[in-house]
Order: structure tokens, then C-alpha cells, then sequence
């Protein structure tokens, strides 16, 4: 290689280095804003256009993941604009300990795909975990995340949803634990009559509960104090009452109260 050749490559490649380094030190502000417009463009390609919304959706789905996997401080960014616009579901422990993104990437029809990243921290170290890799696993949308310390222990109990069509609906909780740098979402903590479970869910008719002005709907609920979870009675039909069972932390297990109104 000749030293021209040389003189010209050295100003190239630390241009090259530059423009790598400013992408891995982006704030939060910058990357919220970036990530909120790529996923605006995602949407007007629903009703057609599926080349378009899947190279969006993926595009959207890579920046993601390489930003939170590359920068650990991101478990303490607000993200507001990602939140407000309802572009992705940010739910954080109280601890501030584990953090669940969840978006549609719209290409699940009215099924709705999604895709989810865990963060987590122990110690100082920050680790980020991608659960639901296998393309046929839909993923779910994570609306609240609580906190249980029992046994020396915490664990963390995740609610969430999904669709598998505009009427049929479902919804879950699920506990997980961290354990060195590991995500452990096996945890069998809810007891059953079918044995020991690590979650808890049912499936429902949406427009049962259509009028409800929350949204996203949440119909499990958690009593933090009593340490009880509240199931709702689902009728054959789907449709949702104002009934649920119960399930109360007893030490070592969550298990099944009496019937009971909220």
C-alpha cells in the first residue's frame, strides 16, 4: 500500500469512528426522538404496502434493541415521547430494577405480533434479555410490573395482554426473578389445582369490556399490601363480570381465596 493510499484511508477511517461513537453515545432525548419517527412511518403502510411496514417494523425493532443492548443507562430514560405516543409500553419496577419495552409491530394482522425486550439490573451491571425470539410466539403488551420481596427474595409480577383477533382478547400475570445475570421467568409461584405455575392468565371477549375508558384495559389487578392477586371471572361466553377469584401470598406460594367483589 502505498503512503497516499495511507494518508487518504487515516482521515476515512477516523470519520467512520466518529460517526460509530456519536450513534452508541446518543442521549435518551436523541434516541427518543429518532425511534419515534421511524416507528411513525410504520403505520401508513397497514392497509398496504407490506414490503414497506416490514422493513419499518424491522428497522424499528434493530435500533431498539442496539440501543438499550448498548447503553445499560438506558433503564433509567424516560423516553416520554415513545410513551406519549403510544409508540412502545415502558413499565418499570418500583425498585428500578426491571424494566419490560413492549411494541406492536403491526405485522400480525389483527392478531397483533409483538416484540419485548427485558432490562434488568444487578449490582452495577445492567443486562438486557429477549424472551420471545421464536416466530411463533405473538409476544404480549406489558402494562404494569409489581413487587414482591419474600424468602430473602424478589420477584417481580409482569401483567399483560394481547389479541388474537378484534374480539378475542387475553390477559396474564407472570412472575420472574433475576438470578446472577440471568432472567428467570420459570418461577413457580402460584399454586393451583393443577399444580404449581409460574403464571396465570384467561381469555376473554373484548368487547365486553369495550366501554371501559382505560386503556390499555387492565382486568387483573394486585394489592400490593395484602399481597393478592385478583383474577376475573370470565363466563363461558367470554364475557367479563365484576367477579374475581383471588390469590393470596402465604409465605411461600400465591393461592386461590374465596370469590369476592373488588
Amino acid at each position: 500500500m502505498n503512503i497516499l493510499r495511507i494518508i487518504f484511508l487515516l482521515p476515512l477511517t477516523f470519520v467512520l469512528l466518529r460517526q460509530t461513537s456519536y450513534g452508541q453515545i446518543n442521549s435518551c432525548e436523541e434516541a427518543d426522538k429518532e425511534l419515534t419517527n421511524i416507528y411513525s412511518k410504520i403505520f401508513p403502510f397497514y392497509y398496504g404496502g407490506q414490503d414497506s411496514l416490514d422493513y419499518y417494523s424491522g428497522l424499528f425493532a434493530n435500533k431498539i434493541t442496539n440501543y438499550i443492548n448498548n447503553n445499560p443507562l438506558t433503564l433509567t430514560c424516560k423516553f416520554k415521547m415513545l410513551i406519549d405516543s403510544n409508540v412502545c409500553s415502558i413499565v418499570t419496577s418500583i425498585d428500578g430494577s426491571f424494566r419490560i419495552y413492549s411494541w406492536d409491530t403491526w405485522q400480525g394482522g389483527t392478531m397483533h405480533r409483538f416484540k419485548n425486550i427485558y432490562q434488568f439490573k444487578l449490582g452495577n451491571k445492567v443486562y438486557t434479555k429477549n424472551l420471545n425470539d421464536d416466530e411463533e410466539d405473538f409476544g404480549a403488551y406489558y402494562t404494569d410490573i409489581f413487587t414482591l420481596k419474600a424468602n430473602s427474595k424478589t420477584y417481580y409480577l409482569a401483567v399483560s395482554g394481547g389479541s388474537e383477533s378484534t374480539k378475542d382478547a387475553y390477559e396474564q400475570i407472570q412472575v420472574y426473578s433475576v438470578s446472577g445475570n440471568l432472567l428467570n421467568d420459570t418461577v413457580s409461584l402460584i399454586k393451583t389445582q393443577n399444580g404449581l405455575k409460574n403464571s396465570i392468565g384467561f381469555e376473554y371477549d373484548f368487547f365486553s369490556v369495550v366501554d371501559r375508558p382505560e386503556r390499555p384495559i387492565r382486568l387483573i389487578k394486585y394489592d400490593v399490601a395484602k399481597k393478592i392477586i385478583y383474577i376475573p371471572v370470565v363466563l363461558e361466553n367470554g364475557k367479563v363480570t365484576d367477579r374475581f377469584i383471588l390469590y393470596q401470598f402465604t409465605g411461600q406460594y400465591f393461592e386461590k381465596k374465596i370469590n369476592k367483589h373488588k
